[in-house]
């Protein structure tokens, strides 16, 4: 299992919040304005399964790219087992919540969503996502968690969804994504199964008036 501390592999396409935009890119200026933090609604029909009936949570956006979560993805294996798999318990302790996929790209690392609030504020390596909304690839996170249980809302990935500069503008342009604004309620409360319908429903939209013959990769 792979751990870093709140950034993504250094070799993968995914955007940096911190990073000034080059000259010309005035229009991308405009859409890392209102992309992240928000969320990327799946427009049917995707044929890549990674993406299928998918909502991401677009964590950063520039002219390096795109970097966020899938939250409704297949489930992987039980919490405790991940815990297990991690080194961090030798036996699979008694503790509620499943993994999922998180995207294709660095499927061995682990990613942690929660809401503000329900872990101590001076544990290493956590980043604030959205208002309401943290993240940690951080084993000392993760040991933590094990070590307290398990908590409120907790959202475990494997793996992120990463995009080459302008790709993910390109893909919203031929009407795969439809981007929108997030919250914490419609991340931590909202069932898996039922979040990208939900999500359409949250923006008066219908899935089906999108036509998309162009797919999104990570």
């Amino acid at each position: 299992m792979g751990f870093v501390h709140g950034e993504p592999d250094s070799g993968a396409a995914a955007g940096r919040s911190d990073r000034r935009p080059r000259a010309g890119t005035l229009a991308l200026c405009w859409m890392t304005s209102v992309l992240a933090p928000g969320l990327l609604l799946s427009a049917p029909p995707l044929s890549d399964p990674n993406f299928e009936r998918s909502v991401v949570l677009l964590s950063a956006h520039g002219p390096d790219g795109a970097f966020g979560w899938v939250l409704n993805g297949k489930q992987s294996m039980s919490f405790s087992e991940l815990l297990v798999r991690a080194g961090i318990t030798e036996a699979a302790p008694d503790l509620p919540g499943v993994v999922r996929v998180g995207g294709p790209v660095s499927v061995e690392q682990v990613w942690l969503i929660y809401p503000s609030g329900v872990l101590p504020a001076e544990l290493e390596g956590q980043m604030q996502v959205a208002p309401g909304i943290w993240a940690s690839a951080s084993r000392k996170v993760l040991e933590a968690i094990a070590n307290s249980g398990v908590p409120r809302g907790l959202i475990t990935l494997m793996g992120y969804a990463g995009w080459a500069p302008w790709q993910l503008e390109n893909e919203i342009k031929v009407g795969a994504w439809l981007p929108t604004d997030v919250n914490a309620e419609i991340v931590f409360d909202t069932p898996p199964a039922e979040l990208w319908a939900r999500a359409y429903q949250r923006v008066g939209a219908s899935p089906m008036s999108f036509n998309t013959r162009t797919v999104g990769s990570a």
